[in-house]
C-alpha cells in the first residue's frame, strides 16, 4: 500500500477491534481510532493541554441545560450534521441510539451495548423528543458524572452516535459498518503479519473545521521493540506506548516525546473469593513484597510512576498528596504471612495478557512480581494470554476458580470508574468487578459519591473510598504513566497531548519528506 504525502501512519500496541464503539471492548488502541470517527453530545477538549483534567466542550449538542434538581438534561442539538452515509443527525437519531443501549423492545436493542454502557445510562428514566433538534434526558437520581461519562471511549462501550440508517438496515450488529459524524471516515480494514489495521479518510463534509490530513493509518505493533523500530525507520510517524524505551536517544534524534499525567493505572486484581487471598494480611504482604519503585526505575527507566492509590492521575478526585501505605518492606511482608499462615503448598496463579492496549510490558511486570514474591516464599504459577481482546473478554467474566490475581491497565477521567470496577453490584460477569470485591462500607461510599451534586463533597467521598480500597486492598495499584505514551516524528505538527488516553488528529499536519524504511 503506497504511503501518501498527507497520510499519518500511527503505531498502536495491539490490533484494532471491530469498529462499533457502543459494542467494543478492544481497549484504548481501538478508542484512539474511533475517537476520530464518532462523536457524542459532549466531548473532552482534546486540543487543550492545560489543567489537571480535561475540560468538557459541546460536540453534537451545541448547548446543555441542567435542571435545578439535576434530574433533567436538555440538549440543543447541532443542526446540519450528517452521518458519513448521509443520514441526518437529529433528535430521532439520538432516541434510536439510546434505544440500542436500553430499550429491550427495540428492534435495534443490543445486549452487548446495554451491558458495556450500563454505568453511563442506568439512571436514565426517559428520553423525550421536544422537537426535531431538542432532547430531554430525564434521570431517576442525580448523577453528576453523566456528562463526563459520555466522553469515555471503550469504557467498555461508548456513548457515541452511529447512523440510524445503518441501524435500521443492519440491525444492532454493526461491526465495521457503523458510520459516525466525526472528522474522519472508516475506509478499510487491512491485514498485517501482526494483526489487523485500519485506514480512515478525511470527511470533507464534516460539520466543523475539516481535518488537515487526507488519511490516518493505524498499524498494530504488539512488540514494543518492533514499534520503536517502526518509528525510527519511518514506517510510522507517531507511536503509542514507548514507555521504557531510550527516550533521551529519541529526543536527540529529533523525535518529540510527550509527557504528562493521564487517567491511567496499571493494577493487579485479587480474587476475593480465593480462600487464601480472602485474608487481607496475605494481600498486604504481597503489596509490601512487590518493589514497585524498582520496577518503575529499572524496567521503565523512571518514565512511569508508582501508583499511590487506585484513583488515577488526571481524574477529578485524584489526590497528589496521598501517600502509598505499602512501601517495599520484606520483613513486614514476612510478618504478615506468618500471621496469616497460608498452606505450605499454596501457589499463586496469575492470569495476564502478554501484550495489549496500554499494557506497558506485562510479561516483564509479572516476571518482577514473581521474583519479588519468591523472596518471601510465595511461588507464582503464570497463566499468560496471547490475545489481548480475548483476554479482555475472559477478564470481564471474572477470575476462574484457582486463579488468584489478574491484571488490567485502565482508568478514567470520570471518578465513577471506581464504582464500575469495585462496587459489589458490578461483580463479574454482570460488570467488571473482576475480583468479586464485596466490601459493603465501600459500596456505601461509592453510592453516596455517585449521586452527590456538590463537587467538593463528591471529591471527599471518592478520596475516602480510595483510602478504604487501599486499606482493604481488593486491588493493588502498580504503575501510572508519565513519559513516552506518545512519541512522534518532527515532521508531525499540531498534535496536542491532552490529559486523556486518546487524541484528536483533526488539526495534525505533516511537513517534510517521508522517511522511507530501509529495503
Amino acid at each position: 500500500m503506497a504511503a501518501s504525502e498527507n497520510t499519518l501512519n500511527i503505531g498502536l500496541d495491539w490490533e484494532v477491534d471491530l469498529i462499533d464503539p457502543p459494542c467494543s471492548f478492544g481497549g484504548w488502541n481501538t478508542g484512539r481510532v474511533v475517537q476520530n470517527i464518532f462523536e457524542s453530545l459532549i466531548e473532552d477538549d482534546l486540543e487543550g493541554e492545560i489543567g489537571a483534567t480535561t475540560a468538557l466542550i459541546p460536540a453534537l449538542a451545541e448547548r446543555v441545560t441542567v435542571s435545578p434538581d439535576g434530574l433533567t438534561y436538555r440538549f440543543d442539538l447541532r443542526q446540519g450534521v450528517r452521518f458519513h452515509d448521509g443520514a441526518a443527525f437529529d433528535a430521532e437519531a439520538v432516541r434510536l441510539n439510546f434505544a440500542r443501549m436500553r430499550d429491550t423492545l427495540s428492534p435495534v436493542y443490543s445486549p452487548i451495548a446495554a451491558n458495556y454502557n450500563r454505568i453511563g445510562i442506568e439512571w436514565i428514566d426517559a428520553i423525550k423528543l421536544v422537537d426535531p433538534f431538542t432532547v430531554d434526558i430525564e434521570l431517576g437520581k442525580p448523577f453528576p458524572d453523566f456528562l463526563r461519562y459520555m466522553t469515555q471511549e471503550d469504557a467498555p462501550g461508548a456513548q457515541v452516535f452511529v447512523s440510524p440508517a445503518a441501524l435500521e438496515t443492519f440491525g444492532p450488529d454493526l461491526s465495521d459498518r457503523a458510520p459516525g459524524t466525526g472528522p474522519f471516515i472508516f475506509e478499510e480494514r487491512f491485514q498485517t503479519s501482526r494483526g489487523s489495521g485500519v485506514t480512515l479518510r478525511r470527511n470533507d463534509a464534516y460539520w466543523g473545521e475539516v481535518a488537515k490530513l487526507e488519511k490516518l493509518r493505524f498499524l498494530p505493533f504488539p512488540d514494543a521493540t518492533e514499534r520503536l523500530t517502526a518509528l525510527l525507520d519511518g514506517t510510522v510517524d507517531l507511536a503509542y506506548g514507548l514507555d521504557g524505551a531510550d527516550l533521551e536517544d529519541l529526543q536527540q534524534r529529533g523525535f518529540v516525546v510527550h509527557s504528562g499525567s493521564v487517567p491511567y493505572v496499571w493494577y493487579l486484581i485479587f480474587n476475593m473469593s480465593d480462600p487464601v487471598l480472602a485474608d487481607r494480611r496475605v494481600r498486604q504482604a504481597i503489596a509490601h513484597a512487590f518493589d514497585r519503585e524498582a520496577l518503575s526505575d529499572e524496567v521503565f527507566r523512571g518514565q512511569t510512576r508508582t501508583a499511590k492509590g487506585i484513583l488515577p492521575p488526571a481524574s477529578p478526585a485524584y489526590d497528589p498528596e496521598y501517600v502509598d501505605p505499602y512501601p517495599y518492606d520484606l520483613d513486614q511482608a514476612r510478618r504478615l504471612l506468618a500471621q496469616a499462615a497460608p498452606p505450605p503448598d499454596w501457589a499463586l496463579r496469575v492470569m495476564f495478557a502478554t501484550a495489549g492496549s496500554a499494557q506497558l510490558q506485562p510479561t516483564a511486570i509479572i516476571g518482577r512480581l514473581a521474583s519479588d514474591l519468591a523472596k518471601v516464599g510465595i511461588n507464582l504459577e503464570l497463566c499468560p494470554h496471547e490475545d489481548w481482546v480475548e483476554y479482555c473478554k475472559h477478564w470481564q467474566n471474572g477470575m476462574p476458580a484457582g486463579v488468584g490475581i489478574s491484571e488490567m491497565s485502565w482508568g478514567m477521567s470520570c471518578d465513577v470508574w471506581l464504582d464500575q470496577v469495585l462496587h459489589s453490584r458490578n461483580v463479574s460477569p454482570h460488570g467488571v468487578n473482576a475480583g468479586y470485591c464485596r466490601i459493603y462500607e465501600l459500596d456505601s461510599l461509592l453510592e453516596a459519591a455517585r449521586h452527590e451534586r456538590e463537587d467538593a463533597e463528591r471529591t471527599r467521598l471518592y478520596r475516602c473510598a480510595n483510602e478504604l480500597v487501599m486499606r482493604e486492598l481488593p486491588v493493588l495499584p502498580v504503575l501510572t504513566v508519565n513519559t513516552g505514551t506518545v512519541v512522534h516524528s518532527p515532521r508531525v505538527s499540531g498534535f496536542r497531548y491532552a490529559r486523556q488516553n486518546w487524541h484528536s488528529f483533526r488539526n495534525v499536519s505533516l511537513s517534510g519528506a517521508i522517511r522511507r524504511p530501509p529495503p
